[in-house]
């Protein structure tokens, strides 16, 4: 698929998906109609995602959209790599020649090993790689300072460094997609985007968060489309 017609799967599955188009999370305001819409429909949408989760099992804690697009678009013959790991890597092996995962906690790490093994998943280069515990005396900035993100120097989770410089040993345009859903996700971003191939796809979970909005300021050249179950967002990059 070209850009326009993985945009047009996505805009597709969306649409037929049965959630929200959009998010619907107001802030509080016990006077406002919008407010009590969402204080209602929040725990049918859980609801509802939970049970598509359960007839799609495995399933990734992406949008709805986001589960059925993959499930056509996944081949055997794509590459795909994750921050962030459990039963989403469990559905991309299923679909993937090959992930390489990243998580940053062992013991969620130790039971997902487990159940790569009760799952029978030898296609997964499984890492773990823990914050640093104790800063370090200094940090490569050459990513952050190519996309100009040293003046948010403040802000940015440098005790993450070996975690989100994890697919530095990979070749540039090694992967079909990735997807970030861990820990430091824009710096997970920044460093991933060499590793995309060209039409390769850049996947952020919850992206409707404040801190990655520099991730959509980045990247505004690269088509996208975002999709949610009505609470939280998926969005999808292509990378041009």
């Amino acid at each position: 698929m070209n850009s326009a017609e993985i945009i047009e799967k996505l805009t597709y599955y969306q649409h037929s998906s049965g959630f929200f188009n959009e998010r619907i999370v107001c802030e509080k305001n016990w006077t406002a109609f919008k407010y009590w819409r969402y204080r209602i429909l929040r725990p049918i949408i859980k609801l509802k995602y939970k049970a598509f989760r359960k007839k799609h099992y495995p399933t990734p804690w992406l949008s709805p959209a986001s589960v059925l697009f993959f499930q056509e678009w996944l081949t055997k013959e794509k590459v795909g790599a994750e921050y962030g790991s459990g039963l989403s890597t469990l559905f991309f092996a299923k679909r993937s020649k090959e992930v390489v995962s990243i998580e940053h906690f062992k013991p969620w790490y130790d039971k997902v090993v487990e159940l790569f093994s009760k799952e029978n998943i030898t296609n997964v280069n499984y890492k773990f790689i823990a914050p640093e515990e104790t800063p370090k005396d200094s940090y490569d900035k050459m990513i952050f300072e190519r996309y100009d993100l040293m003046k948010y120097s403040e802000l940015i989770l440098w005790k993450y460094e070996a975690y989100y410089s994890a697919l530095n040993e990979y070749n540039d345009g090694y992967f079909d997609y990735i997807i970030v859903d861990g820990r430091a996700r824009p710096e997970c971003v920044f460093h991933a985007i060499d590793k995309i191939k060209s039409g390769g796809l850049m996947v952020l979970d919850n992206s409707e968060r404040e801190r990655y909005t520099i991730v959509f300021e980045k990247l505004i050249s690269w088509p996208n489309f975002t999709t949610s179950n009505g609470l939280t967002n998926t969005t999808f990059w292509v990378k041009p």
